[in-house]
């Protein structure tokens, strides 16, 4: 039996070139021939040329030799073909990209969620994982510190909490800097190089806080160590003056925010005997090292809006508390209410003749007195003008009686203090007349 032939016709190397079928043979002659017709050709157009022949003598071998296919050889891009080329329309993928995740929410989804932070921030003992590229997004500082995975922050320059409140004021798409911690936060943001907070912080304490918080962020910035850059807190107050003296934060002022504070002619009192016993009181609270500061204290009290007789009482060793015996009975201080007395005696005279009366000033070179910020709270009994004739006195047991009514009353009282003008009017008397009225008819 035959064995099958197990060689495949289209592999080359099972050929056998010694041996061939005479149509194969037949074929390269033909092939031979028409090769060597193709020659005969050039030659007799050669010969019938000779100039060709004498400018190409190196074509003639290389024609001879039979080399006829030589190609410059160029790329597809050189010819023009490019894919660039075949995209006359854009394709329309954005049905094919439509489930593809949103590279900046996915990046914003790990930050908020706080997934796969990448770097620590120690302050003190409490550790806090960040994602590092959203604090170099807006701190200088950090941008400067390159890519470290492990940062130590001062304690007393960024308190923790402060930290955490600007992490979150960074992530954050509307952030709401929160009132407590204020301060911190603008500290914290001031070391750190993040102009932007620094900036809406310093709109917030410039424009967002009545005058109870003013004060309350003077003693916030005290206790930070600020204070000598956050006196102008204290210089808000006006109506809320009384209250901030019934407290304990009154009575542990430094002498330079205290002096700064009762010459202030912002504050709001009913008569300017209530600066002196506010003075009084303050002086008390360690009177053997203050007392040194009696000069400068008395220097800041205008007793030249105080009534004369109020002045003249305030000086009798037998109706007044040890609190102003000792004030009064120091000669820096009793100078100050003589000239005090002198002054309202002298414009009492002149009453109503406001002419010739600052007349007698500039002949005397005595300046007058600038008015305070006057106000009237109807549950205070000694409000009264400097004309009036029918007044309370003004002791300093009175005043801490009032003191300690204030601080009994809702935390808003200090707002129902009524603005008056620097007119003669007194309420009080007015309300005693027209009660007395009242009562004739």
């Amino acid at each position: 039996m035959p064995q099958a032939d197990d060689t495949d016709p289209e592999d080359d190397s099972s050929c056998d070139f010694t041996t061939g079928s005479k149509e194969t043979e037949e074929s390269e002659a033909a092939e031979e021939k028409e090769g060597d017709q193709v020659t005969d050709d050039v030659l007799e157009y050669l010969h019938n040329n000779p100039t060709a022949f004498n400018r190409s003598s190196s074509a003639v071998l290389s024609i001879q030799a039979g080399v006829f296919n030589t190609v410059n050889e160029r790329s597809l891009s050189s010819m023009g073909y490019s894919t660039a080329n075949s995209l006359k329309k854009p394709l329309e993928t954005s049905k094919l990209l439509d489930g593809k995740t949103n590279l900046y929410q996915e990046v914003v989804s790990l930050v908020k969620r706080r997934a796969q932070t990448n770097s620590e921030v120690s302050i003190g003992k409490s550790r806090h994982p960040v994602h590092l590229m959203a604090l170099q997004s807006f701190s200088r500082m950090f941008r400067d510190i390159s890519n470290d995975l492990s940062v130590e922050l001062p304690e007393e320059k960024i308190t923790p909490r402060s930290f955490c409140l600007i992490y979150d004021w960074m992530i954050e798409d509307r952030p709401i800097l929160p009132r407590l911690g204020l301060l911190e936060v603008l500290q914290a943001a001031t070391f750190l190089q993040i102009p932007q907070l620094i900036s809406q912080c310093q709109y917030c304490l410039q424009n967002g806080f009545k005058e109870d918080s003013a004060a309350i962020l003077y003693f916030e910035a005290k206790i930070l160590k600020l204070e000598q850059t956050h006196w102008e807190f204290l210089m808000r107050v006006s109506k809320f003056f009384l209250t901030l003296v019934a407290s304990k934060e009154f009575l542990r002022l430094p002498l330079n925010p205290f002096l700064m504070l009762i010459r202030s002619s912002r504050i709001g009192v009913n008569t300017e005997l209530e600066v002196f016993m506010a003075a009084a009181r303050w002086l008390s609270h360690h009177w053997p090292q203050r007392q040194r500061n009696l000069t400068a204290v008395a220097g800041s009290i205008r007793f030249g809006l105080i009534q004369p007789w109020l002045l003249i009482r305030l000086q009798k060793p037998d109706v007044t508390a040890v609190e102003v015996r000792r004030i009064v009975t120091q000669p820096e201080v009793r100078q100050a209410i003589h000239d005090g007395i002198a002054y309202t005696t002298t414009r009492l005279f002149y009453g109503a003749d406001r002419e010739a009366f600052m007349q007698h000033l500039h002949k005397t070179s005595v300046e007058p007195p600038v008015q305070r910020c006057w106000i009237f709270d109807r549950k205070c009994r000694h409000h009264h003008r400097l004309q009036c004739k029918f007044t309370l006195d003004l002791t300093y047991e009175t005043f801490v009686e009032y003191l300690n009514y204030l601080q009994t009353q809702h935390r808003d009282y200090w707002q129902s203090m009524e603005l008056v003008e620097t007119s003669n009017v007194c309420f009080n008397c007015q309300a005693k007349r027209l009660d007395r009225t009242k009562a004739i008819s």
